[in-house]
């Protein structure tokens, strides 16, 4: 099970005035911030391969080819790393 990845709530002057130390313990820690305005969530910080990440999540494409592996998978049509690995191999020497 994946690590659970807390998420601190800042002030948005906290942030302005600790923004180097609070990027290193993103980069470093995989911290992340909910920065607020006036008591309101207003903005998120967090480490650019998580946002990379959640991008990918959220495109249609992504979610489509999920849906595809999971049908193919269901009806024992995938195969392993290796067993594709061999077969790509294969194809390359054949030409």
């Amino acid at each position: 099970m994946p690590k659970q990845i807390p998420t601190a709530t800042i002030p948005a002057y906290v942030a302005r005035t600790q923004l180097g130390s609070l990027l290193k313990q993103v980069a470093e820690r995989k911290a992340r911030y909910v920065i607020t305005r006036r008591g309101r969530p207003t903005a998120v910080l967090l480490g650019a391969t998580d946002f990379d990440d959640m991008l990918e999540e959220l495109d249609p494409e992504f979610q489509e080819s999920l849906r595809v592996a999971a049908r193919e998978y269901r009806a024992g049509e995938a195969i392993s790393l290796r067993e594709y690995m061999k077969r790509a191999l294969s194809r390359r020497r054949t030409g």
